[in-house]
């Protein structure tokens, strides 16, 4: 089996629904992989390099973990990126570290798909903002895998409908199992 490392990019997966669930699900299905939690781990947002590089080192696969925040990842998550994807480490003539090693990126998205294209509410297909990190993983010399997402993923307690928690819970429970299956075709 590859070693599998999960990154939760989430700010504060404790108060989460969907992202909570994809982890939680995660963790029992691939009980040998390595979860990070990053707002656990580093609530200051002072990351240790070193030992976030160690941990990339050992795997053979990297899930990115994380809701579709702003067009893009929630800060923690791309201050780590910014932080870790050292210049002769993850890339340029002497960074190797990377190389080769698959990359899924794994998201929730709040707003339901039909926002999601031209002419909508955001005027584009998700897999379009998807792009910068596919992008940075090659530059890496990674192997991106198309990014896994779900759709109308937001709840909000006292706000929200009961059964839309319902179909965040199952619809998460799915995701997780669709990077499980990704992870499995490996």
């Amino acid at each position: 089996m590859k070693k599998v490392l999960i990154i939760s990019g989430h700010p504060d997966l404790k108060n989460s629904f969907a992202n909570k669930k994809v982890i939680e699900v995660l963790a029992e299905k691939l009980p040998d992989a390595e979860i990070r939690k990053l707002d656990e781990l580093y609530p200051d947002y002072q990351f240790d390099v070193e030992a976030e590089h160690k941990a990339w080192e050992k795997a053979d696969v990297i899930v990115m973990q994380f809701p579709f925040h702003w067009y893009s990842c929630p800060g923690i998550l791309k201050l780590y990126i910014d932080k870790m994807m050292t210049r002769s480490w993850a890339y340029g003539s002497k960074g190797k570290a990377l190389v080769g090693k698959k990359i899924i990126f794994s998201s929730t998205i709040g707003a339901p798909k039909n926002f999601y294209v031209p002419g909508q509410h955001y005027n584009h297909e998700p897999e379009e903002f998807f792009y910068m990190f596919t992008e940075y993983a090659r530059q890496c010399n990674m192997d991106p895998l198309p990014a896994i997402f779900r759709n109308g993923m937001a709840y909000i307690p006292n706000v929200s409908k009961p059964e839309q928690l319902d179909y965040v819970l199952k619809t998460a429970t799915e995701q997780a199992e669709e990077v499980i299956a990704t992870i499995e075709k490996l």
